[in-house]
């Protein structure tokens, strides 16, 4: 497995990077000051498949919050990203028959984007209400990445509607952050906070709203395109996925090999054989786990070391320390003083 984490599990189009990027170049800040912040070479943007491990999409995001003097960076990526911006996915629903079978579409196949968030549809008697929650810890991106895939959903259905949705209400579960004023601007409405989830509300009248560019034919073409992608993912990447949550969500206390494999429902063998296969393995994963973790204790808490050192499951500091060098080439304490994207190991 090359240098990047085990977050190359999942996968989103390139079309993301080029908008942050882009903003952030009208923020004043450089796409090469951005990358070196994020310790990211241009190549990664090279990409022939289209698409960036979201990995790399996290540091690009979190290299651009702190350069640019832009608290909703999140909100105006997210309203640059309209259908095209999704790739095949966007393609099928400019080709939906109206807006409701279009957002069917999307609630059935948004995982081949990548996305960190979990999405249910609920079907209230005026409106149609869509609610996410993240599937990982996104810790200092939370707020960026609500913001960003509500702006997307506000940005499609004005393109697909060829006008601004009216009556649309809309909730995140952060607290009212200070520019809370710009959710008005960009949605027409003020946002509630404090929810128990992110919702996203839209009044019922729009679902039989007809598509200019419906194409039944097309709307086949990407549908098997879709099909193929979710296919791939949930052989090849959606094991890995599962492994890196399942360990996100037991910090400090990760089960080993066999305990996991009991809590996937799938055996020892079967497990360690699947990793392989998509050229990691069990303590790879548990070691890029550890350090994702490491460097957010490091940059957004005060903890002290040792009380990290035991977050990440480590008896002893002094073994944290030397992993934390082992993986980044640093130790913890001059990362904390200087918070700059370590050099990332191969494994």
């Amino acid at each position: 497995m090359s240098k990047t984490s085990v977050l190359t599990a999942e996968l989103a189009p390139l079309a993301y990077a080029e908008a942050l990027l882009q903003l952030a170049e009208e923020c004043g800040v450089s796409r090469t000051a951005v990358l070196t912040r994020a310790g990211l070479r241009a190549e990664i943007l090279l990409n022939p498949t289209g698409r960036l491990a979201l990995a790399d999409f996290h540091l690009l995001a979190s290299s651009a919050l702190a350069l640019c003097d832009e608290p909703a960076l999140g909100l105006l990526l997210g309203l640059r990203l309209n259908a095209s911006a999704h790739g095949i996915l966007g393609y099928a629903l400019l080709s939906s028959a109206d807006l409701g079978k279009a957002i069917h579409f999307a609630l059935r196949y948004y995982r081949v984007l990548g996305l960190t968030f979990e999405l249910q549809l609920v079907e209230l008697p005026d409106s149609l209400e869509l609610r996410a929650s993240e599937s990982v810890p996104l810790g200092a991106l939370s707020r960026f990445s609500a913001e960003g895939l509500f702006g997307s959903l506000f940005s499609i259905a004005e393109f697909l509607l060829g006008e601004p949705p009216q009556g649309i209400e809309i909730g995140f579960t952060f607290p009212e952050p200070a520019h809370a004023g710009r959710y008005r601007q960009a949605f027409g409405v003020a946002a509630c906070f404090d929810q128990p989830w992110h919702w996203f509300r839209l009044p019922r009248a729009y679902l039989a709203h007809p598509m200019a560019l419906a194409n039944p034919a097309t709307m086949q073409m990407c549908e098997q395109q879709c099909e193929a992608l979710l296919a791939s993912l949930d052989l090849q990447e959606g094991l890995l996925s599962r492994v890196r949550r399942l360990l996100l969500a037991r910090p400090g206390d990760f089960p080993d090999l066999a305990a996991a494999a009991r809590a996937l429902h799938t055996s020892e063998r079967s497990l360690r054989r699947h990793l392989a296969a998509s050229g990691t393995s069990y303590q790879h994963v548990l070691d890029e786990v550890r350090r994702s973790l490491a460097l957010q204790y490091l940059s957004t808490t005060h903890l002290p070391l040792f009380e990290i050192a035991h977050l990440l499951g480590f008896s002893d500091p002094s073994n944290f320390r030397r992993a934390f060098r082992k993986w980044t080439g640093r130790a913890p304490s001059d990362y904390r003083a200087a918070p700059v994207p370590a050099t990332r190991s191969t494994p």
